[in-house]
């Protein structure tokens, strides 16, 4: 099939099929290198936009840094015990605040625990949930 169109072409142009297939790989060539060209001019122009972005993130680097923020005291919690099965609820989260608190040297009492309400999806949020979560 290539034959019959470069025998084709050669008899349109008033050209050797010899001539066409040269012509041929050099517009293949001229198209990689301009291709490649291409790329390294873009490459280039990242490499640039890139450094000069960064200046400005290194001169704010460069300041001094900020005091490490004060270790937060936690608030005093009150315990209110509404069923029998929430008493290991209520240890596991005492467990937790006094293994927070032991290197305070401070005490703590917990005074109230109080369950938050809990709050229904939204459609969206149920609708994405049914997606992400579906069988392949």
């Amino acid at each position: 099939m290539t034959d019959n169109l470069l025998r084709t072409m050669a008899i349109i142009t008033d050209v050797s099929a010899a001539d066409n297939i040269s012509a041929m790989w050099a517009t293949v060539i001229t198209g990689i290198i301009v291709v490649f060209l291409i790329l390294a001019v873009l490459i280039g122009l990242l490499y640039v936009i890139s450094f000069f972005s960064n200046l400005g993130n290194k001169k704010k680097k460069e300041t001094k840094p900020a005091a490490p923020a004060p270790v937060p005291v936690p608030a005093p919690v009150e315990v209110v015990e509404e069923d029998e099965d929430d008493a290991e609820i209520i240890a596991v989260i005492s467990a937790a605040i006094a293994a927070y608190t032991a290197g305070d040297g401070k005490s703590y009492a917990i005074k109230k625990i109080k369950r938050a309400e809990k709050q229904p999806r939204s459609s969206w949020g149920n609708a994405g949930v049914n997606e992400n979560t579906r069988p392949f």
